[in-house]
């Protein structure tokens, strides 16, 4: 079944676009970064606490004395039953303390990653840290070199494999070349990098500060970890730059995820990372220079014997905020990436993958500006991929196996000739049917008994709902503001703003055109319900 063709201006697309926007993917105290990260810090106080005095006072939260504390702390994390699950869990506590040292007093890891070479040749410390070499029966600690970029994942990881190594739990195990006391090295470069956060007693004060006032917090309430509050805020700001950088990875899993549930296959339907295409000479700022060329989709991706049909080559770009200037250079970009792109794919297909409230307010120009370039096939949202990137495969006849389940459910026998002729109908060649027929079966969406083809079970549920969205878009039309404040009209993306159906309308179309199996008030009822939780549909 055809989702008919969008026929819209520039201005009708805007206006969409702004109906049927995400503003933002996640709140960061959403993320799974922020929240890992306040546990782990959480944690990491309440562990250091008892030996600390609970934090009473300052004078107990000198660097000699927070050494020892991490040190009597790391047994809560150590069972002597396996190195490495030992070594593992330990060197999450010590990467849990450095990241707290950080918040507390504003350095980072990327500031001070240069530094540590600096600061033990300052204080005389030979800079040969014991290293653990390999998984074998006999663990092997030889001295090796610390590398000159030093980030704190890594200190942490080799000061663990010196506790655990240095504990007599594993004394059989463990060989030193040459013989060397672990515990000693542990304790002299923990004390060095705790020194090159907590550089002045100022920071030491700032972080004893954050801690007695997070255990004086969860004092007030047994129920409700306070002391977290305290440190959320600054949590955010810690981790809000890699947060954001993944908004755009968000969008592309999000993408897969729909391709995934509409019977793609994962590097042969779709890629799963960025395909490079090329490197394409540009000059910028006077200067000649190579310039690496990839999309975040190429659909269909790897078929074989797909070429020289045309494919959808996509860019994603959401941007929550303003992020001008990344915009712009993508905007400055574009024409030139699609001219080198059409000199090896002379069939190729820009579609954009555009969302986000920046697009909204301080990229609006830049929204339109892609838009408007003669070479814009079409764009869509994150709400609007089941019906724009679908209809986008039906223009260059790619077609997928919900478009077959499609053909099965509106046929009345659901023979392979009937399904055939309905296919081809729509504009596929037979070639590509047969194909498409020869994936669902092996997968096992599609099942024959003699020439009567049937869906599998857990097909139907997802067949059936975006059929009753692509009935909507074929019964849709521009509603009223009016009408649209009753309540009772269904907004679909893909027509410009304000489209719509009645839903008693829908339900009609729907039970006229399912002809293979009956579609219950209790169905329907439930698939509108999973279309407006998708945020597909919605009713105003």
């Amino acid at each position: 079944m055809r989702i008919p063709p969008e026929e819209i201006e520039i201005n009708e697309q805007l206006a969409e676009f702004d109906q049927w926007l995400t503003a933002k993917l996640e709140r960061i105290k959403d993320s799974e970064k922020f929240t890992s990260e306040i546990t782990s810090l959480c944690d990491c106080i309440r562990h250091l606490a008892p030996f600390l005095d609970n934090f009473s006072n300052a004078a107990i939260c000198q660097i000699d004395q927070l050494c020892h504390a991490v040190v009597r702390a790391s047994d809560d994390f150590f069972t002597g039953k396996d190195f490495f699950e030992d070594e593992s869990r330990i060197a999450a506590f010590y990467d849990a303390f450095f990241n707290l040292l950080f918040l507390t007093t504003g350095a980072t890891d990327n500031n001070l990653k240069n530094h540590f070479l600096i600061k033990l040749k300052e204080d005389e410390v030979e800079p040969l840290i014991p290293k653990r070499e390999g998984r074998l029966k006999t663990i092997k600690f030889q001295l090796s070199l610390i590398p000159s970029t030093t980030k704190s994942d890594l200190v942490a990881r080799l000061l663990a494999a010196c506790y655990v190594g240095s504990r007599v739990e594993y004394s059989s195990h463990v060989k030193t070349e040459p013989v060397f006391d672990l515990q000693v090295y542990l304790g002299v470069f923990l004390k060095e990098y705790i020194g090159l956060i907590l550089e002045g007693s100022e920071e030491v004060l700032q972080f004893w500060a954050i801690c007695h006032s997070y255990m004086a917090l969860n004092k007030l309430s047994e129920d409700i970890d306070l002391g977290k509050y305290l440190l959320n805020s600054c949590t955010i700001f810690k981790v809000r730059g890699s947060v954001s950088a993944s908004g755009g990875h968000i969008t592309e899993d999000i993408l897969r995820e729909k391709l995934q549930a509409i019977g793609l296959r994962p590097e042969l339907d779709y890629n799963t990372a960025d395909v490079t295409i090329g490197e394409q000479e540009v000059v910028e700022a006077g200067k000649r220079r190579r310039k690496t060329r990839a999309y975040d989709f190429i659909l269909p991706y790897n078929i074989q014997g797909w070429a020289p049909k045309a494919k959808l080559f996509i860019q994603s770009q959401f941007y929550a905020g303003d992020s001008g200037s990344v915009s712009h250079k993508v905007v400055d970009q574009t024409q030139s990436s699609r001219r080198f792109t059409l000199e090896k794919y002379p069939n190729a297909r820009f579609v954009e993958y555009l969302d986000g409230a920046g697009y909204y307010a301080a990229l609006r120009g830049d929204l339109a500006h892609m838009l408007t370039f003669s070479d814009t096939a079409s764009f869509f949202q994150v709400r609007s991929i089941l019906v724009r990137l679908r209809r986008e495969f039906q223009t260059i006849a790619y077609l997928t196996p919900i478009e077959l389940e499609h053909a099965v459910l509106t046929s009345e026998h659901c023979t392979q000739k009937k399904i055939i002729e309905a296919l081809r109908t729509d504009g596929y060649p037979e070639e590509e049917i047969r194909r498409a027929q020869a994936v669902s079966i092996e997968l096992g969406y599609l099942s024959v008994e003699g020439e009567v083809f049937r869906i599998a079970e857990e097909r139907l549920p997802i067949a059936r709902r975006l059929l009753i969205l692509d009935m909507a878009a074929l019964n849709a039309r521009t509603i009223t503001d009016v009408e649209k404040n009753t309540q009772k009209f269904l907004l679909i993306p893909g027509y410009g703003a304000n489209t719509g159906i009645l839903e008693s309308d829908l339900s009609k179309a729907v039970c006229d055109t399912v002809k293979a199996i009956p579609i219950t008030p209790f169905d329907f009822i439930g698939d509108i319900e999973w279309l407006l939780d998708e945020g597909v549909m919605k009713r105003r």
